[in-house]
């Protein structure tokens, strides 16, 4: 049964299904406890496996270590994205590539296990389907890289009909370092609906997230430039009726919380599920950072934590637009995964599309983004990057009339790769620098006719989340031929390209913004800004998240370089304190606590 929660009087028109969860936790021991990130190919096409997605099928057993007792180390190996550093050659017996099916001393050790077993020089089939062969209830498999795989079946698995999961290098090192150091690791692989007693959860695929990632800040000025839609669904994966569930959200920059709501406690039946929805995140302005959110849900005795939180962050910058998530710091995608349209036979498009109200204050100067070959290098391949305006009307997603059908070309120029950059962002600086138009909406493009090449995008959060939303425009096209799809891949699937903007200055004065030294932050009673030279030129403005002015100061309250403010009338919130100043302005975030 599904339930809708109002927060705050607002109205919810959405609504989801239950959705079956396949979790790879931890159970023992107590200082391994918990769940690990990981991919798995449930009873994907070639594959002959058990069904994770159905309950009856998931398994709880001890974790062994294979070795079939090869000789030798694989010396491919991947990059410690930590160090940069390689990671240490994986010794061949832990591949299970020569696993003896016959071998009693085998079959007694991994009989009724889970068997974890390394990436290697041998089909991922061949290992599952050894491992079954030798008696293992299912599989872990680890990458030799820090990044999980979709693992193709090969000749063999479709004979294997045990579960398996791939876990990228780290989690894999983690758990046979234990495991050989003599710890008794015990794991849960399946759909954990029902398995746990108190089990709240919040699915990836059902939180909602800001139309972009990360945003210039000449284009996150103000409430009429950006804000966060939020809300999300939650479940009782559990087997045990919830009477006290509560939901919250909260966003912070840096260690400034900017943001906080939670939910009075509400009942939610065991296979129930809940929207929860909050107001939107909203500020007067938005210095430069990355604005971090996180939903939570919470029960007592929460049995499996794992998913009770999602995190994501938009990033406020200078320069860089993106619709896929990125680093808070380097601005890096942070997925990366390979697609391309099966259906070209000439050439396709990994497109997105941009629009914005206040699109003039920018020139598009060039694009960022990533590929990745199936054959040994991408040193001499080519790509076209393409801008074009689009002129078809229509008002959203579920408008009919949304589609390509007239465009402009603005911009066609050509990228070689000189580098063998596979899965790493390449820039492409225009010849000149593309003026946008207020409102227009526009199409920027990765074209390739290589069919060996892949191009990066992201497929972690619910990207389509939002087009559910009236209003909503299009962020993911693939052009294929000459076929348009407005949809993309019709998945959860947004490139990985970026925008790379920067001011446009013609009769446009710069405007400086101040960001400036909050303490204490929160706050109860007084609040004191450190103004660093800066000087307000009239009176100070505190505004409340919906914009509503609420509190007002004089220039008398600036001593000795500091401004004080007396809060300890306003609510508990989140508020922006803004100055003007002789050719700048002073912007900051406070929070008030009582």
């Amino acid at each position: 049964m599904k339930r809708i929660l109002h927060l705050l009087g607002l109205v919810l028109l959405t609504a989801g299904a239950a959705q079956a969860q396949v979790v790879l936790n931890i159970m023992s021991p107590s200082s391994l406890q918990g769940g690990l990130t990981h991919t798995n190919n449930g009873n994907a096409t070639g594959w002959g496996l058990a069904d994770l997605l159905n309950p009856a099928d998931a398994v709880l057993d001890t974790v062994v270590v294979m070795d079939d007792s090869t000789a030798g180390v694989n010396t491919v190996v991947g990059t410690d994205p930590n160090t940069g550093n390689a990671y240490p050659g994986i010794p061949l017996k832990y591949e299970g590539c020569n696993l003896d099916t016959t071998s009693a001393w085998q079959k007694n050790r991994l009989t009724g296990k889970i068997v974890l077993i390394a990436r290697g020089s041998c089909e991922f089939g061949l290992k599952v389907y050894l491992a079954e062969r030798a008696g293992a209830r299912a599989v872990i498999l680890y990458n030799r890289d820090n990044a999980l795989l979709n693992c193709g079946p090969g000749a063999y698995g479709g004979f294997a009909t045990i579960p398996f999961a791939m876990i990228a290098r780290p989690d894999g090192d983690m758990l046979r370092t234990a495991i050989e150091g003599g710890q008794t690791v015990v794991a849960f692989l399946g759909n954990k609906i029902g398995a746990f007693p108190n089990d709240m959860s919040i699915s990836p695929a059902e939180a909602m997230y800001p139309p972009a990632l990360a945003v210039p800040s000449m284009i996150a000025q103000d409430t009429s430039d950006f804000k966060m839609k939020l809300g999300f669904w939650t479940r009782n994966d559990g087997s045990a009726n919830q009477a006290n569930v509560i939901a919250s959200v909260t966003v912070k920059r840096g260690t400034t919380t900017v943001y906080t709501m939670s939910t009075s406690s509400f009942p939610l039946n065991s296979g129930d599920s809940s929207y929860i929805t909050f107001p939107p995140f909203q500020l007067n302005g938005y210095p430069l950072g990355a604005y971090e959110v996180n939903y939570n849900v919470n029960v007592a005795n929460e049995s499996f934590p794992l998913d009770n939180n999602i995190d994501f962050a938009s990033v406020i910058n200078d320069s860089i637009f993106s619709y896929a998530r990125v680093d808070g710091s380097t601005l890096e995608p942070l997925d990366n995964n390979s697609f391309k349209s099966s259906s070209f036979t000439s050439s396709w498009g990994m497109c997105i599309h941009f629009r914005h109200p206040q699109a003039d204050r920018m020139l598009l100067k060039g694009v960022r983004f990533a590929g990745w070959s199936n054959t040994d290098t991408l040193i001499g391949r080519t790509v076209d990057i393409s801008v074009d305006e689009w002129f078809d009307t229509f008002t959203d997603l579920n408008d009919p009339n949304c589609a390509v059908t007239n465009t402009s070309p603005v911009a066609l120029e050509t990228y070689t790769y000189a580098t063998n950059a596979q899965d790493s962002l390449v820039t492409h600086l225009f010849t000149d620098p593309i003026e946008l138009d207020d409102n227009q909406r526009y199409i920027i493009c990765v074209n390739t006719s290589d069919a060996d090449l892949y191009l990066n995008h992201s497929t972690a959060v619910a990207y389509q989340l939002n087009d559910q939303t009236a209003g909503e425009q299009p962020r993911e096209l693939v052009r294929s031929d000459n076929n348009w799809f407005v949809r993309g891949f019709s998945g959860n699937v947004i490139p990985t390209l970026q925008l790379i903007m920067e001011q446009n200055t013609s009769g446009v004065p710069e405007e400086v913004v101040v960001d400036a030294l909050v303490y204490p932050n929160p706050a109860q009673h007084m609040v004191y800004l450190k103004l660093n030279g800066f000087v307000p030129t009239a009176g100070v403005s505190v505004y409340d998240l919906n914009g509503a002015l609420v509190l007002q100061a004089n220039q008398a309250s600036v001593v000795d370089g500091e401004l004080a403010l007396d809060v300890s009338g306003l609510p508990s919130g989140a508020y922006v304190v803004v100055a003007p100043g002789a050719s700048n302005e002073l912007r900051a975030n406070v929070v008030v606590t009582h």
